[in-house]
């Protein structure tokens, strides 16, 4: 998952990014500004880009240096305890490719900072959710119950949320997964694993992700612990095939 001392605020056109955040398919996405200071301009190769809050996210700033090739994101206002992954489009290129990847505070506040790819100037780069078409659950040996795989989603940025369908029983030792389409989640909408406890308590992913049914990815969880007090823990995302 994924600091400079020169400024330069001159919008140069061959370097000129766009930054939009976006949360969710069709949601609203606002796009970032440059600060701009002609009196800097070609003295040097940092740049700022400002990002506004929409409904689905919150506001940051974006800082890359060209020259030394880092960059650095500041954010606030995001959802709380979420994967929030920077995604970059290479001049003529369609596809977008995850550059890094963070989770915001309980507070909201996010910091993602790297290495930026020497060759990498895209004319647009976006912020969003991890993309996945399933959730995994294992029940961990001594997790004495059985458990079904579920999700709560939301279309519209996180507003309000709905239950989903729910998977067959995975017993103790045992892994699943489970297509989010196929319990009912529409493409596009944010989701966070509900994992169900027959007889005892359910319990609830702090993660958010976005539901692409294309992303032939899951995010995997294991889950432990008595029917009363189980205890869930995300172990991360992987391909279909792994």
């Amino acid at each position: 998952m994924k600091r400079n001392t020169n400024t330069n605020r001159n919008p140069v056109a061959a370097v000129a990014l766009g930054l939009m955040m976006i949360a969710t398919v069709g949601a609203g996405t606002g796009t970032a500004k440059q600060d701009e200071n002609p009196s800097q301009a070609g003295e040097s190769s940092v740049y700022f880009y400002d990002v506004a809050a929409t409904d689905t996210h919150g506001k940051g700033k974006l800082q890359i240096n060209l020259a030394k090739h880092t960059f650095e994101f500041n954010g606030q206002g995001f959802t709380p305890s979420s994967q929030i992954e920077l995604r970059a489009r290479a001049a003529g290129s369609t596809d977008y490719v995850v550059f890094a990847s963070g989770k915001t505070t309980p507070s909201g506040n996010l910091h993602l900072a790297g290495t930026w790819e020497a060759d990498a100037t895209p004319p647009e780069i976006v912020a969003g959710y991890p993309r996945i078409s399933s959730f995994g659950l294992l029940v961990e040996m001594g997790g004495w119950f059985v458990a079904k795989i579920a999700c709560y989603y939301s279309t519209d940025g996180g507003v309000t949320w709905d239950e989903s369908d729910h998977s067959s029983g995975i017993a103790m030792g045992e892994w699943k997964s489970a297509e989010l389409g196929d319990l009912g989640v529409p493409t596009g909408a944010l989701v966070k694993i509900h994992a169900i406890v027959e007889a005892g308590k359910d319990r609830t992913g702090s993660e958010v992700f976005e539901h692409d049914e294309y992303a032939s990815n899951y995010a995997d969880y294991w889950i432990r612990g008595t029917t009363w007090d189980p205890e869930l823990s995300y172990h991360g995302i992987y391909p279909d095939s792994y």
